[in-house]
């Protein structure tokens, strides 16, 4: 009964931040535009669809992630509460440099197939676009590890909670260092290398996310192995 209404206070918490990425799904197709009322306009959204497309996923990987947060730990304190209300700002605040980013991406990788073309104009145009996507990038992975982190430091965790909570941590800590590591490109490396660099780097996620999960399963299935070879049959 104690927990009823700390219960009710965290699902009106996540609500709320369910809703505020509702509302930046909502900013990220829209744009704050008018719906198309020409072919031509209709034409235009749906060549920048792709560009959608892609933004949406990385929007929905952070909504899953902080799902399943609310999935292993019911209950919020204060911290965690302002931790997920740093998040809402953050997303409202990086989906704008989130769709540019992308919608110049795709443009670039289609030869200029797709619309984009138009964003960015010159060296430091491109290099704004890095410092902004990647500032935004680093602040909500390290909003995510830090929110991780702090339900696992409770000490009330489960073994499948702390498995599942340390897995999107190193997730985490590897978006962070690989926006990081654009930022560091966009500000100080020489213009050849800024142009594609810039943006190369985020390719390696799911690399090193693959890589750092096969050797977490290795390690776990030998762990298991000894631990059936000390009990004996």
């Amino acid at each position: 009964m104690t927990d009823t209404p700390k219960l009710e206070m965290a699902r009106r918490l996540d609500a709320f931040v369910d809703a505020a990425f509702a509302f930046a799904v909502t900013l990220l197709v829209v744009g704050g535009g008018e719906p198309p009322t020409r072919l031509s306009e209709m034409q235009d959204m749906f060549m920048r669809a792709p560009a959608y497309a892609a933004s949406f996923a990385l929007i929905v990987m952070f909504w899953l992630s902080y799902r399943d947060l609310g999935r292993l730990w019911p209950l919020r304190d204060s911290l965690s509460t302002a931790l997920s209300v740093a998040v809402v700002f953050m997303v409202l605040l990086y989906v704008f440099p989130l769709r540019l980013m992308m919608e110049s991406a795709l443009h670039s990788m289609t030869g200029g197939f797709l619309p984009g073309g138009d964003l960015v104009n010159s060296i430091a145009d491109l290099r704004f676009l890095y410092v902004t996507y990647g500032a935004g990038c680093l602040a909500l992975s390290l909003l995510f590890a830090a929110l991780y982190r702090h339900h696992l430091r409770q000490g009330e965790a489960t073994p499948a909670q702390e498995l599942s909570g340390r897995i999107w941590i190193m997730n985490w800590i590897i978006l962070s260092a690989v926006s990081l590591a654009s930022l560091a490109i966009a500000l100080i490396a020489p213009d050849d290398i800024t142009t594609w660099a810039g943006g190369f780097v985020y390719m390696s996620v799911p690399i090193l996310i693959g890589i750092t999960s096969a050797v977490r399963a290795r390690t776990m299935s030998r762990a298991t192995q000894v631990d059936i070879e000390a009990t004996g049959p």
